[in-house]
C-alpha cells in the first residue's frame, strides 16, 4: 500500500489523475466498466490472484497498460510477455518514461 501511495504521488506530481488503486481484481474490473481510462498500471501479482483478467479486459478495450512485477517476462503468461514491463522496485523516472511511451507523448 505504501508503494502504491508513493506512485500515486509521483503520478499526481506529473499531472496525471489517478483513479484507484483498487483492492481486488473484481473491483478493478468494475472500475474499468465505470470510468474512462487513458491507461492503467497493473501490479501483476495480487496476493493469491494475478492481474491477468484485468489485462485481458484492458487489451479488449484497447486501453494501454503497464505491468509492474518482480518476475521476469519469461515468468508471465505468453499473452502478456510483449507488454510494457516495469521491474520492481519502480522509480518515478522509469514510470514516467514508460507512461510517455505507451501514451505516445513527449517528455
Amino acid at each position: 500500500m505504501i508503494i502504491s501511495m508513493m506512485l500515486e504521488c509521483e503520478l499526481n506530481d506529473s499531472g496525471c489523475e489517478v483513479i484507484g488503486p483498487t483492492p481486488s481484481v473484481e473491483a478493478a474490473l468494475r472500475l474499468i466498466d465505470e470510468e474512462r481510462l487513458d491507461c492503467a498500471l497493473l501490479d501483476y501479482q495480487l496476493g493469491d490472484e494475478t492481474s491477468g483478467r484485468i489485462a485481458s479486459v484492458l487489451a479488449e478495450r484497447n486501453i494501454p497498460f503497464l505491468l509492474m512485477t518482480g518476475h521476469c517476462a519469461g515468468d508471465l503468461p505468453l499473452e502478456l510477455r510483449d507488454k510494457t514491463l516495469l521491474r520492481k522496485p519502480v522509480t518515478g523516472k522509469a514510470l514516467r518514461a514508460a507512461l510517455e511511451a505507451i501514451l505516445n507523448i513527449a517528455a
